[in-house]
């Protein structure tokens, strides 16, 4: 049962990719069903304080983000509606039962510096891309996650 659910996360990982690379976003159905999934694979290791803690971690974020874009405009900016795709944040809410809070964090960091770079390099090869496809970017690095646990025997950032 498990790996048929590893293999079904990887199909909405991959289907995310393509749909944010392709159409600069992604359906709302993917992050759902990739939450159902983390769900289901955690299912006996229910963790809601981690998870809670996570949930904060991303809504300090988006309120940090918020504010300093607020204050370097000189008004109000809603970061959802000119900064970030919702899909994006669905996506980073979808990630949290996969996690504990510190391998959370470590994956937040390293995704982010990992999908600007690899928008870099992109932008350099491809000039019409002009924003960043954060989930389809941050769904290749979390198959290189679940790659590396797998070949590894290891858990290297997942639960």
């Amino acid at each position: 049962m498990e790996t048929a659910i590893k293999i079904l996360i990887l199909a909405v990982l991959l289907v995310t990719i393509y749909q944010d690379l392709k159409m600069r976003l992604i359906h709302v159905a993917l992050p759902i069903l990739l939450l159902g999934f983390g769900l289901l694979m955690n299912w006996n290791s229910l963790n809601y304080i981690e998870w809670g803690k996570s949930f904060l971690f991303l809504v300090l974020n988006f309120i940090v983000v918020t504010v300093y874009f607020s204050i370097k405009n000189k008004a109000y900016l809603n970061p959802f509606d000119k900064l970030i795709g919702w899909g994006d944040v669905l996506f980073f809410i979808a990630l949290i039962p996969f996690f504990d809070f510190r391998a959370y964090l470590i994956f937040f960091v390293l995704s982010l510096l990992f999908s600007l770079l690899l928008f870099l390099v992109m932008k350099s090869i491809y000039s019409k891309y002009k924003t960043v496809p954060l989930a389809g970017f941050m769904a290749l690095f979390f198959i290189g996650i679940i790659v590396i646990d797998q070949l590894t025997n290891q858990t290297f950032l997942l639960q």
